[in-house]
This record gives structure tokens, sequence and C-alpha cells, in this order.
């Protein structure tokens, strides 16, 4: 029994031998840590993308504040997930560090982060991610794009940008999930040595995200970031906060020492919290900002791009018309650093610190810089942006006048339409001179489908768009749907409230609602057009009016653009 102990012990003995050698010998550089004492008085840092365990993460708001304190931010922004229908929580400094609400809300193209909401929706905002995006506007925020390219189902962004302000062109969260289980296992043990070193060890390069980002930029300025997309937890249920059965692993104050976002306010802070929350999402919004992985190198200011132009030196974030010469500078405190100048995402110098280039096209000029040993960027500043509009474009030659296409139009009488509805919902339809009146309660409950609506059939007529005017006594977004044989429908929601908005909308404007289609209606016949309240955007229990007048079918002429 003593031999087998022993032997036990030895085997114990020699296994921990080998991890640790493996981990003394496999340890990431140590991050970089110059003196610096360049002037902070007019820059903030702070993380980005922070759950609490108001949703996913382990950790209170306060607790949170305390671990940003301890890594040294100046702020968090916090997105714990939601719909947007709660009013988010005042700016406030804790312990030193101001914490500013946002929320990550969920469409059907991935998850959208909405900052500076202004108020809190009046419904759930989901669905398309057109609408989410609308909506979030619509509330006075920005809408930026979040983990686009996470490896988990559901979370990588699966739609077109259009319409987003911003773009996370890291998220921590998404490059674990991108590694292997040994890769994942080894960092957690390097981990216990150098946790900032080891997260950011699973790094990888971000080209997919800042190509999407690129593409953005084509169409007009938008801003990125770096999220710590923190949740200290492990394990557990959503909402746990870190009790048994999740595991605060990485720690709040770890993810912080690993990656930070610094804008530059222009001014230094007042310590009010509102004032200052303002202006910080303001120039985090106008691109006034750089990412930093302390991970790499822990020293901020890390890096000064300015442009030299007849009306005197400005930064990134700001915008310039063409002709004005600019003489772009680009320089970072630390030693031994490459810094790549892009233009539109390619590279057009590379050089050691101070980089400087003659800006004489127009374009969205950015900086990269890379500490020796990685391939992934220390630093990524957003844009700075020479006559973005590309200059006036040339006037096309003259056209003759295309052919008339003629116009085919089928009214739906206000007294055609029929209540559609579960078994838990009620309703009831009346017409008055201004059309037809959709009166509803959705049943109550959790969300299992509850839904009315008003439905008309066309005659199994070809069109091409529908046209009507819609109000609510209330704002929501309903559902216009079309029906075709075989039962299929497709749907474009719309926003509805107190004044009588016209819409036009186009059917290849329209989505299917089987979600595994790859069908998109140009012209077809249908066989109904619906009008739905659903759980998507309202909530169970909830009850309200619709008008809906004038609706008609249309197939030829031109196709005004859908009403908003």
């Amino acid at each position: 029994m003593r031999r087998i102990l022993l032997i036990a012990i030895s085997v114990t003995a020699a296994f921990v031998a080998a991890v640790a050698i493996f981990v003394l010998t496999s340890l990431p550089p140590a991050a970089i840590r110059p003196p610096s004492s360049a002037d902070r008085s007019q820059i903030v840092w702070g993380a980005y993308h922070v759950h609490s365990a108001r949703s996913d993460g382990s950790g209170t708001v306060e607790e949170i504040a305390a671990a940003a304190s301890r890594a040294g931010l100046t702020f968090v922004v916090l997105t714990d997930h939601g719909d947007g229908t709660r009013p988010l929580d005042p700016p406030r400094y804790i312990d030193g560090v101001l914490c500013i609400d946002a929320v990550e809300i969920n469409s059907e193209s991935g998850h959208v982060v909405a900052l500076n909401l202004q108020r809190a929706s009046p419904y759930p905002i989901a669905g398309e991610a057109r609408d989410v995006i609308e909506d979030i506007h619509r509330l006075g925020g920005m809408a930026v794009i979040a983990h686009p390219e996470s490896p988990r189902p559901g979370l990588g962004w699966r739609g077109p940008t259009t319409g987003a302000d911003g773009i996370e062109w890291l998220n921590v969260d998404s490059e674990w999930r991108a590694r292997t289980s040994g890769q994942v296992a080894a960092a957690a043990l390097r981990a216990l040595v150098r946790t900032p070193e080891s997260i950011a060890s699973l790094f990888q390069p971000p080209r997919r995200s800042l190509n999407r980002w690129n593409e953005m930029q084509q169409r007009r300025p938008a801003f990125t970031v770096a999220a710590t997309d923190a949740h200290a937890r492990l394990g557990g249920e959503q909402g746990s906060g870190g009790g048994l059965g999740a595991l605060r692993f990485p720690s709040y104050e770890s993810l912080f020492r690993t990656v930070v976002q610094v804008v530059s306010m222009g001014t230094p802070l007042t310590h009010d919290a509102a004032t200052d929350a303002r202006e910080l999402l303001l120039a985090l919004g106008a691109g006034r900002s750089y990412s930093v992985v302390r991970a790499f190198a822990d020293v901020v200011p890390a890096i000064e791009f300015t442009a030299e132009t007849p009306v005197g030196r400005v930064g990134i974030g700001r915008q310039l018309p063409a002709g004005v010469p600019a003489s772009v500078r680009v320089s970072t405190p630390l030693a031994g650093v490459r810094i790549d100048l892009l233009r539109d995402g390619a590279v057009v110098q590379r050089g050691p610190s101070p980089l400087e280039f003659t800006a004489d096209a127009p374009g969205s000029y950015r900086a990269e810089a890379y500490v020796p040993g990685h391939t992934v960027p220390w630093v990524v500043t957003n844009a700075l942006h020479i006559d973005h509009a590309r200059g006036p474009q040339p006037t096309p030659p003259p056209t003759a006048p295309a052919a008339a296409n003629p116009v085919s139009a089928f009214p739906i009488a206000p007294d055609a339409f029929v209540l559609e509805k579960d078994s838990s919902s009620t309703a009831t339809i009346a017409v008055d001179p201004t059309g037809t009146v959709l009166t509803y309660r959705l049943g109550a409950g959790v969300p299992a489908g509850q839904y009315v609506a008003l439905a008309a059939s066309s005659g199994d007529q070809p069109v091409d768009r529908i046209e009507f005017t819609g109000q609510s006594d209330r704002p929501v977004r309903v559902s216009l749907q079309v029906r075709v044989s075989g039962g299929q429908r497709w749907r474009r929601s719309l926003y509805l409230d107190t004044t009588p908005r016209p819409f036009s909308v186009a059917l290849s404007e329209l989505e299917p609602v089987d979600r595994r289609s790859s069908l998109r209606p140009v012209v077809a016949k249908i066989q109904s057009v619906l009008i739905v309240v659903d759980t998507v955007n309202t909530l169970p229990g909830q009850s309200g009016t619709l008008g809906v007048a004038g609706l008609r079918l249309i197939q030829g002429g031109p196709v005004p653009a859908v009403g908003k």
C-alpha cells in the first residue's frame, strides 16, 4: 500500500513538474511597459462591451467599476443583453470610473450594440437588422455591429452592414471561441502566470473584420472599436451572477488589462458624469479613438496620428474637403514598432516611427502599429477622412426617356379584411371614414407565437409592390406579409405611430418568414396580404389600435422608397 502511495505521489509530482515546465517554456512575451511622461489630460481609456450580472456576466456594476479602477481605466461601457425597453441607467462615477450604460440587442443578422439611446423603446427592438438599426437611430442612438466574426452559431454577422455606425474589429470572446479546446486549455494554464498576455496569445489577425469596416467606409464614415466582451464567468446560467456552477475566469480586471479603447476628448474631464459621458460617446461615434492591445505593450497614449493642413492640425475622426493638402504624421513612443498607414484598407506606406506621408488622394486614412513578434496589431486607429464623398461626380450624359411602364392597381376594400389570430389573442375589425380599424390584445404569458392579423384576399394578382397608409395609437412595429400558393410567406417590418404614414413596399424588399428559404419575390401572384402584430416587436398581453387606409396592390410604374 505504501509503495502504491509513493508511486502515485511520484507520478503526480512528475505530472505537475511537466505542466510547470510546459507553462514556463511556452509563456507568451510579457507586455512591454515603458515609462511614459506624455500628456494624458485630454484622453481617456476604458473598456467597451462589458456584461454584468444583469444579463450573462458575473459581477455587479460596482464590482466591475472596482476592477476597472484597479486596471487603471477611466471608463466602462456596459452592454447587457436586452431589447431596448429598459431605460438605461444614467452615467455615474464609481471608484473614479465613469460607468456608461448601453444594451446589446439581438437581430436576425446578429447582435447590435446600441450606444447613447436617449430613451427606452416603447416596444421590443428585434427582427431584421435594418429595422433594429432604424429603431436605434430613431431613439437617438448609435448602432455597432458586435462580434461579426464569432464562430459560435447565431453570433457571427450574417447580413449587410448597411446603416450601422460602427463595428468591432476585435472581440475577445470571439477570439477564444475560434481556437481549439487544446489551445484554450494551454492558454488557461499559461494564464496562471501571465493572464492578459495569455488571453491575447489567442488573438488572430483580424483581416475579415477590418475588411468589413473598410467596406462600410466606402459608403460613409464609420468607426471601429475593440471589444472586451467581458463576462468574467465560465459555466452557470445567464443572470447567475457567478454563483454555483460559474467560475469567474478570466476576471474583469484581467480582461481590462488585455484590451482598451483610447478616446480623444479634446478637453479634460469635468467629472460631471452626464457631461463626460455625453462628450465621450460623441467622440467615440465621431471616430476620435483608437484601440490598444495592452497585453502587447501597456502604454497610453500609444500613438499620435495627425494631419497638418493650411487650416491647422487635425486628428483622427476628422473630415477634410477635396483639394486640401495634408501632411500625415504617425508616431509612437515605443521603439521598434512597425507602422502601416492605410488608405481605404490598402497599405500606402510602411515603416518605423515616425512615419510621414503626403495625402494627395481622397480616401479614409488610418494606421496600424505592430510590436515585434506579433502578427495582430498592437494599435488600430480610426480613420482620418479626406473628401469622403470622393469629390464631385461627373454628370452622366443625357439619355432618352424610358418608355412608360403601365400601372395596374388592385385596391383592397376597407371591409374586405378578415381576422387571423391565435386562440389566446382577441381582436375586432371596424370600418370608418378613415379606413379599416383593428383593435387587438395579444394573449398574455410568455411569448408563444401570439399574433393578430388583418388579412385580405388579393385574387391571385401578379404584383410587384404594396401601397397603403398606416397609423397606430402608439409607436409599434407591424409585419407586412404576403402569402402565395403553398402557404409560403414573406414579410417586411414597418414602424407606425399616431401620424398617418404612406408606404410603398416592393416585394423585392421582403424577407422569407421561413428563414431557410433563399427565395426573394420580385413579381408574384399573391393569394393574400396581411398586416400582422406579433411577439417579435410586441409584448404578450399588450393591446392597441391600428388604422389601415387605401391598401392596394400595384404592378408597374416607378417604385417609391418605403415609408419610415
